[in-house]
This record gives structure tokens, sequence and C-alpha cells, in this order.
């Protein structure tokens, strides 16, 4: 069953996708047009003074992040270039979404769209890059592309792996080709226990291992190293800080009505938009203003009003903002799925999150812990929940230099998945090259 699946997938589902893309293309905008016009163009980057065929000879480390993925391979191409500076990297996406983060970071010697799965165009790309190993991030594991690697013998590494208990690789149809893709791997490094006794249902020859969760690694290394934010905004100690991040509408219509009841309990909130275009700010402050609520926009600000919700419309500083806070809400979970919960725990803060928040390991995982606070993660349904966990954490407020330092304490122990990985990975290497 799993030769036949892999078969159609090859030589009718992947054809046959191809050719829709193509017919689409005219249509198509946004993400999709260009994703689709990239994987024909063959887009590429080259951030390195080599030329390709340079870096062909010197047998690159290739990682594939699908698109946000990249986060969890960033602290292993940085740690992998300061063992290896001699050893270019090349990494290789799926969606043009990546391309923001990928062209600032200065550890990639060239970046380019993965080809189509075919095993044509795959074989030619091999060929051109002559890689020494390729690393998948997370989850983004081609069928074809991990036969064609296996074919050629070259080392292939799945690392944060995740498999939850719902997840639809495997389940149905998709588990035999789960099975086939994995199994035409060298190594899968999982995240957690339950990760590998999932991926044990479907019975993987390949190695397992659990090794933990790189992006943590990235998360305690931007705070670390943070972003400048304007201080001149910053609350004193005294204050309670309640910040939302990565918000959209669904959560801000669900956030709003409990800010509006609590605005003279003396919290002071931090809003910041998943999206900072200009028709969800102006759904935002629409609402605000709706709501009796005063606002200042972080880029305009020169100070921030006692009583003024700050939305926050730059990107890239939320991590850092985590920093100011005491109580964070993560969005995504009140839409569709939520987003990271990381960033915030690693700075300290409880979390709360909407009932949309499956999707998330760490947001399941840390319902289960309790510390002076409560459950590290707690889960409201309603504007009435958000409220009353809002009071109640204001209550506790003067607990809360103890409440982030235990919070901390228990997230760090996740530190240091970068090297378990790199160090299987380098042995993989060896074997390969003995």
């Amino acid at each position: 069953m799993e030769a036949i699946i892999f078969g159609f997938y090859k030589f009718v589902i992947v054809p046959l996708a191809f050719l829709l893309l193509q017919l689409l293309r005219p249509f198509a905008n946004g993400k999709l047009k260009e994703m689709i016009e990239d994987k024909n163009s063959g887009f590429c980057k080259l951030s390195s003074v080599h030329s390709p065929e340079v870096l062909a000879q010197q047998r690159p480390l290739w990682i594939h992040s699908a698109s946000g993925e990249i986060e969890y391979a960033r602290p292993v191409i940085r740690e992998f270039k300061k063992a290896h500076p001699d050893i270019p990297v090349l990494v290789t996406f799926s969606s043009p979404s990546a391309k923001a983060i990928l062209q600032n970071l200065s550890d990639i010697d060239v970046w380019t769209a993965l080809p189509w799965d075919f095993e044509k165009s795959l074989n030619r790309f091999i060929t051109k890059w002559n890689p020494r190993v390729l690393l998948f991030s997370r989850t983004d594991v081609w069928p074809v592309l991990a036969d064609v690697t296996k074919k050629r013998n070259i080392p292939t590494v799945l690392f944060s792996a995740t498999f939850a208990d719902n997840s639809s690789r495997l389940r149905g149809v998709t588990r035999f080709l789960t099975k086939r893709s994995l199994n035409s791997l060298s190594q899968i490094h999982c995240v957690t226990h339950e990760d590998a006794a999932n991926l044990q249902t479907l019975r993987i020859r390949t190695p397992i291992y659990i090794t933990g969760d790189t992006r943590f690694d990235q998360v305690f290394h931007r705070l670390q190293n943070p972003k400048a934010l304007k201080n001149e905004l910053m609350a004193t100690p005294e204050d309670f800080i309640f910040i939302a991040g990565s918000t959209w509408p669904e959560d801000e219509a669900v956030l709003i009505p409990a800010l509006t009841a609590a605005k003279t309990t003396g919290i002071r909130t931090i809003l910041a938009p998943h999206e900072i275009n200009t028709q969800h700010l102006k759904g935002l402050t629409d609402q605000l203003e709706s709501a009796s609520l005063n606002y200042v926009l972080y880029s305009q600000a020169q100070e921030w009003p006692r009583n003024s919700v700050l939305v926050i419309d730059q990107v890239g500083i939320l991590a850092e903002l985590y920093t100011w806070a005491d109580l964070a809400f993560i969005g995504g979970s009140f839409k569709k799925q939520v987003h990271s919960v990381m960033e915030a725990l690693a700075a300290g803060l409880p979390v709360m999150v909407g009932p949309h928040h499956q999707n998330n390991r760490e947001a399941l995982f840390y319902q289960k812990k309790n510390f002076s606070s409560g459950m590290v993660v707690q889960v409201v349904h309603s504007s009435d929940d958000v409220l009353v966990l809002l009071q109640r954490m204001k209550k506790q407020h003067f607990r809360w230099p103890q409440v982030k330092e235990e919070i901390r304490l228990e997230i760090s122990k996740n530190k240091n998945s970068t090297q378990r990985v790199l160090a299987a990975v380098q042995e993989t290497i060896s074997s390969s090259e003995r």
C-alpha cells in the first residue's frame, strides 16, 4: 500500500497539482502567485561572495524550512557556522513568507526556493549545489525529495519534529505517504516522548531521538540580544502591564470588551496586531474609539499616557515587548490556531490563550504546570473570562517578581536542543564520509 500511495503521489498528484497551479498563475495574486513564480524561476539569492560553483565545491549544509519554521533552524545555522565557518549554508523555503527572515540572516550563504517535488528537478538542484547533508526543520518533508536524497546517499535529518495526537499526517491515506517519507530519512529528532510515541504508531524504521525544541534556543538568544525599544514609553515597575501579542480581529473582538470593563482597574495594555497593514490597524483603532478607549501608536508616541492602550504598529519587536509586561494573551487562538507562546513564557509571563490552541504543544503542556500565579497557561473562552483573569492577576501583582522567576527557570529547562541536534548531525556527516 505504501508503495502504491507514493507512486500515485509522484506520478498523478504532483503533476496534476503542478498543471493546476500553472493554469491558475495568471489569475492568482499575493503569496500564491509569488510561490508559483519563485519555483518556476528558481528564485535564488547569494549572500556569499562565492559563486554557486565554488559553494558546490565546498559542499554546503542544506536546511529546508517551509516558512516560519526557519525560526527553528536559526540557532542550528548560527551554531553550525561557529563550529564550521568554512562550510557554506544553503537554505530552501516553500512559502515566500520566509524571505523577510532569510534576507536578514548573515550566516546563510545562499537561499532559494525549493524546486517542485519532481525527481528530475530535484536531481538537477542537488547536482548544482552538491550538499553534504539535508536538514528538515520541523515538518516540511517532501516525499519525492526524501526519496531522491536517499537514492543519492545524502544524509537527511528531521529536527524539532512534532507529531500531535490529532495530526493529519498520522491518519487516513496520508499516513502511508508520511511513513514512506520518514523511512527515507537518516534520523528523526522529536521534541518530546509523546511525539516519538505517536510517530511509532506508523512503525518507522528510521532511528528516532528525543532532543527537544531548537526554537527555545532561538528565543533565549533573542532575549540575550534584544532589539532596541522606545524606552521612553516604558511603564514603571509598579504598573501591571497586559500585552496581547500577534492578535487578529477575532481576538480583538473578545479582548476589547474586557479591556473596556477593566478600564478603571489601573491595568495598562499593549496591543500588538499580527498584521499591521492599514486595513487591520484602521479596524482595530475604530474598535478602540467605539469602546471609548484612548490609544497611542507606538511609532508616533513620545510618551504612553496611563489611560491609553499602546498599539504596536511596528514589526519585529514583540519578543522584546514581552519583557515589559506581566501577563500575556497570545493571538490566533480565537481565530484558527494560536501563535507561539514561547517568547512570552521565556520572558516569565503567565499566558492566556483562546479555545483554538490545540496546534501548539507548549500551550497544551504548560496548562499542566502550576506556579505561584496558578497555571502557567490558562484558557479563556469569552470576554468575561479575560476580565476575570485580568482582575485576579492584578490582585497578585505584588508577587510578580517571584512568579516571573519561577516561569523563567522552568522554561530554561528547554535550552540546548541545538547542541544535541548538531552533535547527531556531525556524527551523521562523519559516518557518510568514511
